[in-house]
């Protein structure tokens, strides 16, 4: 009998244990939506930082354009280039690529930027249209956007 009730509080414990686990990552998942929620690019800071995000991705594919144009050029035969030479001359590509980026680059980072922005003012439209219409038919929703 006694066995009977230790088994049993011992399941009710990991039950109370698992529950409580529960509520835990809910109340988690939660605070992260909440916090998704508010990077959208109605907050300057989160504008702000795609832009920054747009021009990293601008300069990282200009860096690895010049490399593979370079690698194209054969080196010179009669001088070759020592360890030092490479090292200088890659830290010299990555300087001038950085501030080709900061000056306007390709202008891909604008296009990108400016695709994302049109992607998330598409979303808030329909998501908008979509909740006049069925405000229009008497039902209530409540769609993100």
């Amino acid at each position: 009998m006694q066995i009977n009730n230790l088994s049993s509080d011992l399941l009710l414990a990991q039950q109370k244990q698992a529950e409580s686990t529960r509520a835990e990552r809910a109340q988690a998942a939660a605070g992260e939506l909440a916090k998704a929620q508010k990077n959208t690019l109605d907050d300057p800071a989160y504008q702000k930082k795609l832009k920054e995000a747009c021009k990293g991705f601008e300069s990282m594919f200009m860096q690895m354009m010049w490399k593979e144009m370079k690698d194209t050029v054969p080196e010179n035969a009669l001088f070759g280039e020592s360890n030092g030479e490479k090292i200088f001359q890659d830290m010299l590509d990555t300087e001038m690529i950085d501030r080709m980026s900061e000056s306007g680059g390709l202008g891909l980072a604008d296009l990108m930027y400016g695709q994302l922005t049109a992607q998330y003012q598409a979303v808030r439209d329909t998501a908008a249209r979509a909740r006049e219409s069925m405000e229009a038919k008497g039902h209530k929703v409540d769609l993100p956007g």
